[in-house]
Formats: structure tokens, C-alpha cells, sequence
């Protein structure tokens, strides 16, 4: 149990090292133009809005309500995504490599982080390719996995086939960083 940890530690260490550095020497707004392309309209800095998953009909908020999250698409490829619930349960010893093995539950089943690169598989048809190099559900390390996105004003719509869950599909509204 404490080697998980001590890997989960290290993934969001190095996921927020890199918000860091993508925040600030980056702008929020790289290109929201009419006739900028694809590639170009989905770049900058996304604050997450809602996510449910959708199973033979039947509707379920990954995150519960309000979900919170950040997702930063830079324009040389790299990628970051940070999704959790509203509120994770605080460790009753102020130390997370103790945690209760409910409290770590909570967290885990409560978040997710991802990083890697993406490209653009098509700018017609809006789909992008995520190379997923690290992340809290580690079966995913190393894939490529398959986006379907709308841009519509400030806001991307993504269509996630393939969710952590393992089964349905997940529905991300994400709204542009100011």
C-alpha cells in the first residue's frame, strides 16, 4: 500500500511541477478566431465543468457534483488533465503517506491525473490522440487513446469512449481558463 502512494505522490508532484511551468509561460488564450484551426482552438488552459458517465441509458457524475479540474493542451503537443471531486476526505493524520486505507480510497476512487502528449487525428471530424505517459490509473500508462471534441465558443465538449470506469462512456464539458 505505501508503494502506491509513494507513486501516486510522485505522479501529482510532477503533474503540478509541469502546471506550473505550463501556466506561467504560457497564455490562456492562444487562439479562439474565427477560421483558426482545430489544433489551435482547443490549446490553452481548461477549467473543468461537469463529467458524467452514460451506461445503457443511465446517467452517473464521475465526480459527484461540481466537479473540479484543470486540463492544459499546449501547443507543442504535451497534455495534462486533473479531475477529482468536489471535496476528498482530509487525513486525520495530517500526513498522506498514513493515510487510513479509507481515506486513500476516497481519494483514488475521487480523482484522476493524466499526462502525456496529444495530436490532432483529424481536424474535420475533431478527434484527437492522447499518448497517455503517466497518470493515477497506471493500466492506462503508455496507450494512445481516442478523443471526440467540440469546440463551441469557450467551452470543448469531449467524448471519452474509453473511461477508467471501464465501462459506458464519459461526457467532459470543459470551459476556457480567463
Amino acid at each position: 500500500m505505501n508503494w502506491s502512494i509513494k507513486e501516486l505522490a510522485r505522479i501529482l508532484l510532477v503533474v503540478a511541477v509541469l502546471s506550473g511551468a505550463t501556466l506561467f509561460g504560457s497564455s490562456n488564450v492562444w487562439a479562439q478566431e474565427k477560421g483558426s484551426t482545430f489544433a489551435e482552438q482547443i490549446q490553452g488552459t481548461w477549467v473543468l465543468v461537469s463529467i458524467y458517465n452514460e451506461q445503457d441509458g443511465k446517467k452517473v457524475d464521475v465526480f459527484g457534483p461540481n466537479p473540479r479540474g484543470l486540463m492544459i493542451l499546449t501547443p507543442d503537443g504535451h497534455f495534462e488533465e486533473i479531475m477529482m471531486r468536489a471535496s476528498l476526505p482530509k487525513f486525520a493524520s495530517g500526513n498522506r503517506t498514513k493515510g487510513t486505507v479509507e481515506e486513500n480510497q476516497a481519494v483514488v476512487q475521487g480523482s484522476f491525473v493524466s499526462f502525456g502528449t496529444y495530436t490532432v487525428a483529424s481536424d474535420k471530424e475533431q478527434t484527437v490522440i492522447k499518448h497517455i505517459e503517466g497518470g493515477t490509473f497506471p493500466n492506462f500508462d503508455g496507450q494512445d487513446q481516442k478523443r471526440f471534441c467540440a469546440v463551441i465558443g469557450d467551452e470543448l465538449r469531449v467524448t471519452n469512449p474509453t473511461p477508467t470506469t471501464g465501462s459506458g462512456t464519459n461526457f467532459l464539458v470543459w470551459k476556457r481558463a480567463k
